[in-house]
C-alpha cells in the first residue's frame, strides 16, 4: 500500500501537470475561438423554409370553405360539428343525428368581390335519410362567404344553397368500329386489364417496351370481364390479326370489375395499342377518349 503522505504528493504533482496542460489548451484555442466566433456571428442570409412547408395563401381559401360547408351539413341537435370554428355566431340545428351525412366536397368556383373577401361555391355529395329510413345520395351546392387574410378566415354568414351547374348533353365518342372481344385486339386488351386491375398474369406481356404502366397494388378486383370494345381505326377483314409493326390502334373498352364478394363495378378505358412482332401491346392509357368532330 502507498502511504497517505506519498499519495497526497503524487496527487498534487498530477494536478499541477493537468493545470499546465489546460492552460496551454486555452492559449492555443483562444485565437481559434475568436475565429469561430467571427464566423458564427457573421450575418448570413435568412434560412429558406423547407420545401415541404406550405404557407397559408390568403388568395386561396377553398379548403377552408369546403371544411365549413362540411361542418354546416354535419351539424345536428346533439353536435354542432365544430361550426363555431368557421362561423363564431354558430347555429342551433334541430336535425336528428344521422339524417344528413356529407360524403365529399369539392370547390367549383371562387369569386373575390373585394380584397380580403371571397365567395366560394362548394359542391357536396350528401347521404340524406328518406322516410323509409334508407339513405339516398344527393348532390347539393352552396356559396360560402369568407373574409380574412394570411392569418386566418371567418365566415360572414351561414352557407347559401344555390343551383349546381347543369349537366350538358352526352358527348359522342369517335370510336365508330366494333371490335371482336375474342379477336387479337380484344385478347390483348382483356389480358392487359386483367393484369393491371386484378393482378392476373404478367403485365409486361401486354405492354409495349419502355411503357411506364404498372399493375395496381393491391389489386382492385378479383376478376375483369370485357364487355365492349370499339376502335377509332377501321380494319379490313383479318387485318387486325396480322398487323404490321408500328401500327397503332385507338380503342375504348368497357369492362366489369368483380371484387372479392362478387360485386361488380363498370369501368371504361381509353387505350392506344401498337403492333409488335404480330401482336398488339398497350402503349398508353389515354387521359380522355377521342371525341367526335375533334
Amino acid at each position: 500500500m502507498i502511504p497517505d503522505a506519498q499519495l497526497e504528493s503524487v496527487a498534487h504533482t498530477a494536478a499541477r501537470r493537468i493545470g499546465r496542460v489546460l492552460g496551454w489548451c486555452v492559449i492555443v484555442a483562444s485565437p481559434l475561438a475568436v475565429i469561430v466566433g467571427l464566423v458564427v456571428l457573421r450575418p448570413s442570409a435568412p434560412a429558406q423554409p423547407p420545401q415541404s412547408v406550405q404557407l397559408l395563401d390568403a388568395s386561396e381559401p377553398q379548403g377552408w370553405a369546403e371544411m365549413y360547408v362540411r361542418s354546416w351539413l354535419s351539424a345536428n341537435r346533439d353536435d354542432s360539428a365544430g361550426l363555431e370554428a368557421f362561423y363564431p355566431t354558430g347555429m342551433k340545428s334541430t336535425r336528428a343525428v344521422g339524417t344528413q351525412i356529407p360524403v365529399d366536397t369539392s370547390t367549383l368556383s371562387v369569386v373575390s368581390p373585394r380584397p380580403g373577401a371571397w365567395s366560394v361555391m362548394v359542391a357536396a355529395n350528401i347521404l340524406v335519410q328518406q322516410p323509409d329510413g334508407k339513405h339516398r345520395a344527393r348532390l347539393a351546392c352552396a356559396n360560402a362567404s369568407l373574409v380574412g387574410s394570411a392569418e386566418g378566415y371567418v365566415a360572414t354568414s351561414l352557407p347559401t344553397p344555390v343551383a349546381c351547374p347543369r349537366t350538358r348533353a352526352a358527348v359522342e365518342l369517335d370510336y365508330p368500329e366494333t371490335a371482336e372481344l375474342n379477336g387479337s385486339v380484344g385478347q390483348s386488351v382483356h389480358g392487359f386489364l386483367s393484369a393491371h386491375l386484378a393482378g392476373r398474369g404478367e403485365l409486361n406481356r401486354y405492354i409495349a417496351p419502355e411503357t411506364n404502366i404498372g399493375a395496381i397494388v393491391p389489386p382492385l378486383y378479383a376478376e375483369v370481364q370485357l364487355l365492349e370494345l370499339r376502335t377509332h381505326e377501321q380494319f379490313e377483314p383479318g387485318q387486325a390479326a396480322r398487323p404490321l409493326d408500328g401500327t397503332e390502334v385507338h380503342v375504348t373498352a368497357r369492362a366489369w370489375g368483380h371484387d372479392a364478394l362478387g360485386k361488380v363495378t363498370t369501368i371504361d378505358y381509353a387505350l392506344t395499342l401498337v403492333a409488335r412482332a404480330g401482336r398488339w401491346e398497350v402503349s398508353r392509357i389515354e387521359p380522355a377518349p377521342l371525341l367526335a368532330g375533334e
